[in-house]
């Protein structure tokens, strides 16, 4: 695990660490709906923290602008557009995979795209195992191990323990998969709207449940709690709601009680959108358990609202959300519908080269997976170069996904990037392109 940042005194700055970067966040915990403001939600970083002055002159430099006359990166535009030299282009059913050659834009490592358009392939997320913090699988085994896949990439960034401790891969951002809200973000996290080709700020959703005519809202779906990070602890707190789809156990302390509910109709996930679920509570006990199929567990404090339940008692729980039926975050929007968007200069993640995996669209509505070779600090794209290739490939609308180590692109049988350390690495969660139909061109045939 990296070194955690230390406070930079200019933005008194605190920090979530990842194995493979830092995740700055305010140490307050999270709520419904948490969406803090706009300076506090961009400040992600990896290794040491650089004073906003020092950030602040690198970007200046970047663009070969003096500091008195620089303007914002929001406003800051990609150096006149050179079409990008592509070479070993692979086509197959209108999927392509090529390597482009980003050195007029300043990068000096492999660059490879995975490109397609229209109804013959769709973008689909992946979970490790098929579990809410279930371990960590590699994209590749992620998309030989799922029927009609052609291609993966690495997808959201993820939290880890402390060394030795178990690694459950706990994701960040929120997760809707087939309208199913599977787990709600950690922090204030940018989401990519699979579906309608869209970025936003937050996810935003709401769940509460029905008891006795007084209505308990969720504070949270499938998240690990209490968390200890560097610099960050988010105590058990709120009213949090587990469903078969979470790996782990549901929390334990003084003072906490879980409810154990079945669902009286089974014809639906309990947590997908836009729907009400029927739930009938059947026990509780202030032991850790699983949940299991067919249940759902909400753990909260004592005294709550839940206690004046009955065994045999129906509830009902209503989750909403206007984020479409398949969503997944990552960090930062890069661009959004055309518009570059602004860095924090604390942000040193991205004003340093990292490898870097971008998901993104063209404005007719091309779906681009581009991933950037690198060693963290040391060689990459910075975020000023990615939107510059970006533009060079006529993206419009793109989110940086996780990069470091975990950048992976699995496609034809073979992974393209060629980590730092060596090896394909293990993450929470990925992005599979799938074929809408039996036939799996891309993929790689099985061992005889």
């Amino acid at each position: 695990m990296e070194r955690a940042c230390e406070p930079c005194d200019a933005d008194n700055i605190s920090a979530l660490s990842y194995r493979e970067g830092v995740i700055l966040t305010p140490k307050t915990p999270f709520s419904r709906g948490y969406s803090p403001p706009l300076r506090d939600r961009r400040k992600f970083t990896r290794g040491r923290c650089w004073r906003t002055a020092a950030v602040t002159a690198v970007l200046f430099a970047m663009i070969g602008v003096a500091p008195s006359t620089a303007a914002p990166l929001s406003v800051v535009t990609a150096a006149a557009k050179v079409t990008p030299v592509v070479f070993g282009k692979t086509t197959t059913n209108g999927l392509h995979v090529y390597t482009i050659n980003g050195r007029q834009y300043g990068v000096f490592t492999a660059i490879h795209v995975l490109t397609f358009s229209g109804s013959q392939y769709t973008v689909k997320i992946d979970i490790a195992n098929h579990s809410i913090d279930g371990g960590r699988q590699t994209p590749s085994t992620m998309c030989q191990t799922t029927a009609g896949c052609v291609a993966a990439v690495n997808g959201d960034y993820f939290d880890v323990t402390h060394r030795g401790e178990p690694d459950p891969g706990d994701e960040v951002g929120g997760i809707i998969q087939n309208c199913v809200l599977l787990h709600t973000p950690e922090i204030g996290h940018q989401q990519a709207d699979l579906d309608a080709q869209s970025v936003s700020e937050g996810l935003n959703w709401s769940s509460t449940v029905d008891v006795n005519g007084a209505s308990v809202p969720i504070t949270a779906i499938n998240l690990e709690l209490p968390m200890s990070y560097v610099k960050v602890h988010l105590p058990l707190a709120g009213t949090l709601l587990f469903t078969p789809s979470y790996a782990l156990r549901t929390p334990s302390a003084t003072g906490w009680v879980t409810y154990e509910f079945t669902q009286v109709d089974g014809s639906a996930s309990p947590t997908t959108i836009n729907t009400t679920a029927e739930l009938e509570f059947v026990a509780k006990t202030t032991k850790a358990v699983r949940v299991t199929d067919g249940q759902v567990d909400i753990s909260a404090p004592t005294g709550s609202t839940l206690a004046t339940l009955q065994v045999g008692d129906i509830v009902s729980m209503t989750t909403t959300s206007t984020a479409g039926c398949d969503n997944i975050g990552g960090h930062p929007i890069l661009i959004n519908r055309g518009v570059v968007a602004p860095i924090v200069p604390a942000d040193t993640y991205m004003a340093k080269p990292y490898a870097r995996t971008v998901f993104g669209w063209t404005a007719s509505g091309e779906t681009v997976i581009m991933i950037v070779d690198g060693k963290d600090g040391e060689s990459g794209a910075t975020a000023l170069q990615l939107v510059s290739l970006l533009q060079s490939l006529n993206v419009v609308t793109a989110l940086d996904l996780d990069g470091g180590e975990s950048t992976t692109l699995y496609a034809k049988g073979r992974v393209y990037d060629r980590p730092s350390h060596g090896n394909e690495r293990p993450v929470s969660t990925g992005l599979l392109v799938v074929q809408n139909s039996l036939r799996n061109p891309l993929a790689k045939p099985p061992a005889s």
